[in-house]
């Protein structure tokens, strides 16, 4: 079983003229079984990425939940959150 999940967020404060989004993902990566992705910026504009190999799907999971609460404590709000339960399938 293998589980996926990404979560979005926003902090928008028209007085500052500031737009930015956070995106955390959590599965495998190009050569990692378990990860966790992260990418922010400006909303339409520059991006920067981190991936973060973890060892176990555990890990992944916990690093994600609290990089998330991170960006809670900073004003961001959750736009997003998709999970999805997969079944690999031998052929």
């Amino acid at each position: 079983m293998n589980e996926n999940s990404i979560t979005l967020f926003h902090r928008i404060n028209e007085d500052k003229d500031e737009a930015r989004f956070y995106l955390i993902q959590v599965g495998p990566s190009l050569l990692d079984k378990h990860a966790v992705l992260r990418m922010w910026g400006e909303i339409g504009g520059i991006q920067h990425h981190l991936v973060t190999p973890c060892t176990t799907a555990a890990e992944a999971r916990t690093l994600a939940r609290r990089v998330a609460k991170q960006r809670l404590r900073q004003g961001y709000t959750v736009v997003s959150l998709e999970s999805s339960v997969q079944e690999e399938r031998v052929c």
